[in-house]
């Protein structure tokens, strides 16, 4: 169940960066390569730096180190479905 609760959790948080990120810089005014390259940075994450640094500070049995294992477990099929919607909102707002 701890899985599925922490994954849930990164799914959401994936998301909302996403979003917020590629609308904040469409309402600003970038191009779609722009938008997409923003949103796609600030919905990913460095867990390689997150898991080594859980490991050491609370130790490999920890919550915390379990946590971030999860994350890029996670990240790779939800950014992949972001992909799609990247070429969606391409279609959608940014159409020729």
């Amino acid at each position: 169940m701890d899985v599925i609760r922490v994954a849930i959790l990164y799914t959401i948080y994936f998301a909302l960066m996403f979003f917020t990120t590629f609308f904040i810089a469409k309402w600003m005014g970038e191009g779609y390569e722009q938008s997409t390259t923003m949103a796609f940075t600030a919905g990913s994450n460095d867990f390689e730096l997150a898991i080594a640094v859980a490991i050491s500070v609370f130790g490999i049995n920890s919550g915390a180190a379990f946590a971030a294992v999860i994350g890029p477990l996670v990240e790779v099929p939800v950014m992949i479905a972001l992909v799609n919607v990247a070429f969606y909102f391409k279609r959608k707002f940014y159409a020729n």
